[in-house]
């Protein structure tokens, strides 16, 4: 699959990557973005649904990314027919037996990094790496995650960026002046949350914790020192959780670290990709 177009998205050349309609199951249809080439990577987005963003596009210069949009938002289809996360990961395994991809690396944001880490505990041999950027999945009473889906879109920018007054907090509160595209700005958003709750309301804890001690593959998970989403404190119950993992925490950034801080979150995944791949190379040739 090779990177794909030219076109600019607002101006801030970013690659237009390929669509593609896998049909995973007789129940659902993933909506599939790829761009790049090289090593395959699967990207899971957040419950603001999937961007391609800067942070994607950079990593497409490196490796081949193939990027969903979970049922439910974009072209991809079949939510009605998920009744939980269960069901959900094995709908994106089926996906995966769709690529082609016996096992493959997994990088997540937020609700995407929780059901990396879900895939990668129900079965081990799915999942090479992951990067989970500050993921949901665990919920502290003494230090709970806000509710997502009480907010509107100009309170959700305050917590998730560290600048209210940045770039990406006005993408956040963006709508279109266009009678037609703000309504279709605004269905959007609805599908993306709808989509979102559905694994992740009334709280985000579905048994993760009770899970991640299966998780064998190596991990390493990424977070904004600012987050006011999802706090740092977090990540550390996910390190003493999930046996091979480690921890990059990214000063002036929040839970939207991929586009506050890009170059940090993108050098942070290519060592730690590199590294596991340099690694297994030499217990193959060593």
């Amino acid at each position: 699959m090779d990177r794909h177009g030219q076109e600019e998205e607002g101006g801030k050349g970013v690659a237009q990557p390929s669509e593609q309609l896998i049909v995973a199951n007789e129940s659902v249809t993933f909506a599939v973005k790829v761009a790049g080439q090289g090593e395959p990577v699967v990207y899971l987005h957040g419950a603001g649904g999937l961007t391609w963003d800067p942070f994607l596009d950079e990593l497409s210069n490196h490796y081949q990314v193939i990027a969903p949009h979970i049922p439910g938002t974009g072209n991809s289809s079949g939510l009605e027919n998920i009744r939980d996360l269960w069901d959900l990961v094995l709908c994106y395994y089926d996906l995966f037996d769709g690529l082609g991809l016996d096992s493959a690396t997994v990088i997540g944001h937020s609700l995407g990094g929780m059901i990396a880490l879900e895939l990668a505990a129900s079965d081990q041999s799915r999942v090479k790496q992951i990067v989970a950027i500050a993921p949901t999945g665990l919920f502290k009473e003494e230090e709970p995650i806000p509710d997502l889906f009480a907010m509107l879109p100009n309170e959700v920018a305050t917590i998730m960026v560290v600048d209210t007054a940045s770039p990406v907090a006005e993408m956040l509160r963006y709508m279109p002046r266009e009678t037609e595209k703000r309504i279709e700005a605004t269905i959007q958003r609805m599908q993306n949350m709808q989509a979102a709750a559905k694994f992740l309301w009334p709280i985000p804890d579905k048994g993760l914790g009770r899970r991640m001690h299966r998780i064998k593959a190596p991990t390493l998970l990424i977070w904004g020192q600012q987050d006011r989403f999802i706090p740092v404190s977090y990540a550390e119950d996910f390190c003493r959780g999930i046996i091979h993992s480690e921890l990059v925490v990214i000063n002036q950034a929040a839970h939207l670290v991929t586009l506050e801080q890009t170059e940090q979150v993108l050098e942070a995944v290519k060592g730690f990709v590199g590294a596991y791949q340099d690694d297994a190379y030499g217990r193959v040739n060593g």
